[in-house]
């Protein structure tokens, strides 16, 4: 069961670095510096898990 749950978190990871990777090449295409947007996503997955905690 713990290797199942592993391997569908992996899949979960995977998934998410893959949309997110897409927005940085997306915003960096706009002319956004790359180091800025991935800033500005990882204050948005921060601001994601703030919300669930609440």
């Amino acid at each position: 069961m713990a290797l199942h749950v592993a391997n569908a978190m992996d899949e979960v990871e995977v998934a998410v670095w893959w949309d997110l990777s897409r927005i940085v090449r997306h915003f960096e295409r706009q002319g956004l510096e790359r180091r800025d947007v991935k800033v500005a996503v990882m204050n948005a997955a921060l601001r994601l898990m703030a919300d669930e905690a609440d």
